[in-house]
């Protein structure tokens, strides 16, 4: 009997060994999401901030830029099921939480980059577009977020990501210069800290 106690303690214990490295690498997966979208739009920052780039340039960019992200988050998606697999716990995503997370993003494109910056709400022209890329940003994400909250649980290290570009929308309406390159300054501080977030939620995962 008190072998067979021994035994069951142990059998939990490497249970919760591999729980808890699935954890993590779930968490590594999120950190990769925010970190590729950060390095996507520091590159074009840096970019535009050497060259005069004529604004045909993003029609180029920005879809050469997902198909570039999405084939590397997939990739590492697709390493996260077979780790899944491999420990019997298979790591699926809901087909409507799916829809519901492209449409969160659809939706955040058309308010952000369509009505708001035409609504004058800034200064100027640039402090309006400022006012518009925060809320796509804030709007896109907080929905994505509210969508894992309802399919998958609370993923708290996503709230920096919608919260710090929100605040900043009262701050860049008002900025007669310079409120753009605020603004992605802002947005990049939001992932940064995100990314922070997971991988610290990643180790202390690994000491389960």
């Amino acid at each position: 009997m008190v072998r067979y106690m021994e035994d069951v303690r142990e059998l939990k214990n490497v249970l919760e060994r591999v729980e808890g490295k699935l954890i993590a690498a779930g968490k590594m997966y999120g950190a990769m999401n925010f970190g590729v979208w950060l390095s996507v739009m520091l590159f074009y920052y840096a970019i535009i901030g050497v060259a005069d780039i004529p604004w045909q340039f993003n029609l180029v960019y920005w879809p050469v830029a997902f198909i570039v992200a999405m084939g590397f988050t997939g990739r590492v998606w697709k390493r996260l099921q077979r780790l899944g697999r491999v420990t019997g716990r298979e790591v699926e995503v809901s087909g409507k939480g799916g829809i519901l997370i492209a449409l969160s993003w659809i939706t955040g494109i058309i308010l952000g980059w369509g009505i708001i910056p035409h609504m004058s709400l800034g200064v100027n022209a640039e402090a309006s577009m400022a006012v518009g890329f925060l809320s796509f940003i804030a709007f896109s994400v907080f929905a994505m977020w509210l969508v894992f909250a309802r399919y998958g649980g609370i993923e708290r290290e996503i709230i920096p990501a919608f919260l710090i570009p929100a605040t900043g929308i009262p701050i860049a309406k008002g900025m007669e210069t310079g409120a753009m390159a605020w603004a992605g300054f802002l947005v990049g501080l939001g992932f940064s800290l995100a990314v922070l977030a997971y991988i610290y939620s990643a180790f202390k995962a690994i000491e389960r």
